[in-house]
């Protein structure tokens, strides 16, 4: 475990069933969502630097959407205040991401962390309970590369990740802290939950969602002013994710100012030490991620009723030994690794059947068997959804776990899957004939 532009409407939210009761779920358009739960920031800022590089605001507030003039654009346009947000939602759960733009992250005065356009942000799961806007479940948070789990459920437990303390709330609206830029621990930007102490330094400002964007004249005081900011649907970026004038490579904001190319997207997100949840599962699985970083769940699906933010929905079946790869010709411990784009999105902590027979076929159940992460799922399933570029390699590998041996690579199954189209490998022999694996993948 690690330490311790006015609202888009989108379609209204399908009529769904939570698990096990037969009640139906109130329809409720997913802006109106967004709206009810946004969260309520307390902006730390920093009157030692330039405090409009910790105001919040849209990436194109200059008028453009070029990423390489965000840091020099900074005095000459306001930063009216915007947050990105989006909507998922499962049978039984809504997960809503709000992510917070600044032009300038960190100091320059500490260069090796200084950086052109930043995003850091935050996801609510809120749990379908027949009302209208259901029931606060839970909180994760970025902070630099970190992820934070709150919760007021004490039946919420840690998995991957420790839960790090609860949530006060003004309203429906979560109340959160945005660190500033060269003063707060751990540099600028991070989300945590606002825990009601004072502003470090002694001065900040409050965000409310208004639905109208305003930009700050008064930072002094301890979160004494407070302004209003608006909604936008993260649409406006994710369908521009191909742009170079955007993006320098997937998932990474392009900059020239100090760090070059040091910002990433939601898409491009990867807390390295919190188990089977890969990069950018926070934006195209949320339930996957959330269901490895806290136990204790209960009633929670993985079937989405709603999810447009994924490039590849991978399914693996079942999978088969066809050879003896453990030293000395013992039976092979069998996983499979999905690669989408060259990068691994599955592996042995999802599935391992060790000592599997030769020619017996198991059936793929994330977290059974011996799987290395073992039973923490509150669902069985088998199933990831990924965010990677469109026409990229899809490989799937068997290997044989070998410990501190290296692996031993039991072949693959591979191709190009197009966007809207679907490729099936049934029971289907690997590369290098040492293995058989039924899967698909869906490309979005």
């Amino acid at each position: 475990m690690k330490k311790v532009a006015s609202l888009l409407t989108l379609p209204v939210a399908a009529v769904g069933l939570f698990a096990g009761t037969g009640t139906s779920q109130a329809a409720v358009n997913y802006a109106d969502l967004a709206a009810h739960w946004a969260p309520q920031i307390y902006q730390d800022v920093n009157a030692d630097l330039n405090v409009r590089a910790d105001f919040i605001t849209n990436f194109n507030y200059d008028g453009d959407y070029l990423a390489r003039n965000n840091w020099n654009n900074l005095d000459k346009f306001n930063q009216n205040a915007y947050v990105y947000y989006k909507v998922s939602e499962t049978a039984t759960d809504y997960f809503i991401e709000y992510d917070l733009f600044h032009a300038r992250d960190d100091a320059y005065t500490r260069p090796l962390d200084a950086h052109e356009n930043d995003f850091e942000g935050l996801i609510l799961v809120i749990k379908k309970d027949g009302s209208t806007y259901g029931k606060f479940r839970l909180m994760e948070t970025m902070a630099h590369n970190q992820w934070y789990d709150y919760t007021n459920d004490p039946t919420i437990t840690s998995g991957s990740d420790n839960v790090d303390g609860g949530v006060l709330f003004n309203g429906s609206h979560p109340m959160v802290f945005c660190q500033a830029n060269g003063q707060s621990p751990s540099g600028g930007h991070g989300v945590k939950a606002y825990d009601g102490s004072s502003a470090p330094g002694g001065d900040g400002i409050v965000y409310d969602y208004t639905g109208q964007a305003t930009f700050p004249t008064n930072t002094s005081g301890s979160y004494a002013n407070h302004y209003g900011y608006a909604l936008i649907e993260w649409g406006d970026l994710w369908n521009r994710r191909n742009d170079p004038n955007i993006f320098s490579s997937w998932g990474t904001i392009a900059g020239d100012d100090y760090t070059s190319n040091s910002a990433k997207a939601p898409w491009g997100w990867d807390d390295s030490d919190d188990g089977p949840a890969l990069q950018g599962m926070n934006w195209s699985d949320p339930a996957h991620q959330v269901d490895v970083h806290l136990d204790g769940l209960g009633s929670f699906s993985h079937s989405y009723v709603y999810n447009p933010y994924y490039s590849h929905k991978i399914t693996l079946s079942s999978a088969q030994s066809l050879a003896d790869r453990d030293p000395f010709g013992g039976k092979s411990d069998i996983y499979i690794k999905a690669y989408v784009n060259g990068q691994g999105q599955t592996d042995a902590r999802f599935w391992k059947k060790n000592d599997a027979p030769i020619g017996q076929n198991y059936n793929i159940v994330f977290g059974a068997n011996e799987a290395e992460f073992g039973p923490h799922f509150s669902e069985s399933y088998n199933t990831v959804y990924v965010a990677k570029p469109a026409n990229t390699n899809v490989e799937l590998h068997v290997y044989d776990s070998d410990g501190t041996s290296g692996d031993d690579d039991m072949g693959y199954v591979s191709a190009v899957v197009a966007p809207g189209t679907v490729m099936t490998w049934t029971n289907a022999t690997t590369s290098n004939g040492q293995a058989r694996l039924t899967a698909t993948v869906e490309a979005k």
